[in-house]
């Protein structure tokens, strides 16, 4: 008189992971607030048996609400998220899960959005609430000794926008920060955090191409996202891969050169960039879709779309001997950038110079900066007197730091 509880009738589980040699189910269509559990080392075998310490486990989220599980991530302890709140399997020192100590405990309340992927980021789990309008890292906290939620988009919840897709890179140097990729369902932007959690630092940017993110994945150190693009009219998805060496999007990249064939670019505005010197743009034409070079690359090229760089800070408001400036008219008189390789900067509307006239200067490309390059000058007084950093040309550009005087 027993049925499968799993089954094209009763459904199919939502959600799997491996803990500490069991692989665990989570919510079925028919039984959606119960998670199952193998035997150890017997990753198909969910006979409960007569209950031994090595045998299947199986609860149900009972409470005064439904749970509906959305996913379940192996961490220090068994983490379950729900569309009602997160539970853990919690486990006392190096005991392992047993039929007996498979309890269930709930945690906090907020809910996870079903669909969207849960990442784990330094010993933290990456989740996006259930109305997907905040980002949250669910973590152990050793102060209090239990799980608590930490809300990653505080300060910048209007960046968040419907979120579909969620992957995390973890920075693969000492000079770099993990990154966060939440891809926004109502208007194909991308949300991008860096995260430094040892200086406490949450940085937000959004990231927009021509046409809609639709997804994104990180393998290792690469970061991948589809991309769904109008080109010559027709809707396209193309395959992309992140690479901090290029400035320009969808690009296609080469070494010596006289031209090269943009064939998923047709009818699209380019830009040209040939052994460090933007040419002028170019239309890509019908087949055989070729864009020649005004002078033959001799040892570098990149061919793609053209994106837009701004980086703005946030409002001046230094407290004074005679009290605070804020809603005060204030102006930036003097900024001094501290650049890394950089060959194009404007500060407030005003263009850097990166190279001085002389013999041999035209036609031949910018040499990287860096060091310290001071904008004097810049007019105009706001109540906020914030500074916009942007870009004339697709060329490379690091700023590590700002300072400035007030008026």
């Amino acid at each position: 008189g027993y049925e499968d509880v799993w089954s094209s009738t009763r459904g199919w589980p939502k959600s799997a992971t491996f803990h500490e040699g069991r692989l665990y189910f989570g919510g079925s269509k028919s039984r959606p607030n119960t998670i199952w559990g193998s035997k150890v080392i017997d990753f198909f075998n969910f006979n409960p048996g007569s209950g031994l310490d090595d045998e299947s486990v199986e609860a149900t989220i009972n409470t005064n609400q439904l749970n509906s599980i959305v996913n379940i991530i192996a961490g220090a302890d068994l983490r379950i998220f729900t569309t009602g709140g997160e539970f853990v399997v919690i486990q006392s020192e190096d005991a392992p899960v047993t039929p007996a100590s498979f309890l269930i405990r709930p945690q906090t309340r907020l809910g996870a959005r079903p669909g969207v992927p849960i990442e784990d980021l330094n010993g933290a789990s990456v989740f996006v609430q259930r109305q997907g309008k905040s980002v949250n890292a669910f973590q152990y906290g050793s102060g209090t000794r239990s799980y608590q939620v930490q809300q990653i988009s505080v300060l910048s919840s209007h960046l968040i926008k419907n979120p579909v897709d969620l992957a995390a890179r973890r920075s693969t140097s000492t000079d770099e920060a993990d990154r966060l990729f939440i891809v926004n369902g109502d208007d194909g932007s991308m949300s991008v955090y860096s995260i430094l959690v040892g200086q406490e630092v949450i940085a937000p940017s959004s990231f927009t191409t021509d046409g809609d993110f639709i997804a994104v994945a990180t393998e290792i150190s690469d970061t991948y996202c589809i991309v769904k693009r109008t080109v010559n009219s027709q809707v396209r998805y193309y395959l992309e891969k992140f690479d901090q060496t290029l400035t320009l999007d969808s690009a296609k990249t080469g070494t010596a050169a006289s031209s090269t064939t943009m064939d998923h670019l047709e009818g699209e505005t380019v830009e040209i960039v040939r052994d460090g010197v933007v040419e002028p743009t170019q239309t890509v034409p019908a087949s055989p879709f070729t864009i020649t070079f005004a002078n033959a690359a001799t040892s570098d090229f990149q061919v793609g779309l053209e994106y837009t760089v701004q980086a703005k800070t946030m409002p001046t408001e230094p407290v004074l001997g005679s009290g605070s400036v804020q809603g005060v008219k204030k102006r930036i008189v003097q900024v001094d950038a501290l650049l890394n390789e950089t060959k194009d900067l404007v500060i407030n509307g005003k263009q850097i110079s990166f190279r001085n006239f002389g013999t041999g200067v035209l036609d031949t490309p910018i040499q990287a900066f860096t060091g310290l390059k001071t904008a004097h000058g810049i007019l105009g007084y706001s109540a906020t007197g914030q500074i916009t950093l942007t870009q004339n040309v697709p060329l490379p550009m690091t700023v590590l730091g700002l300072e400035y005087k007030l008026s």
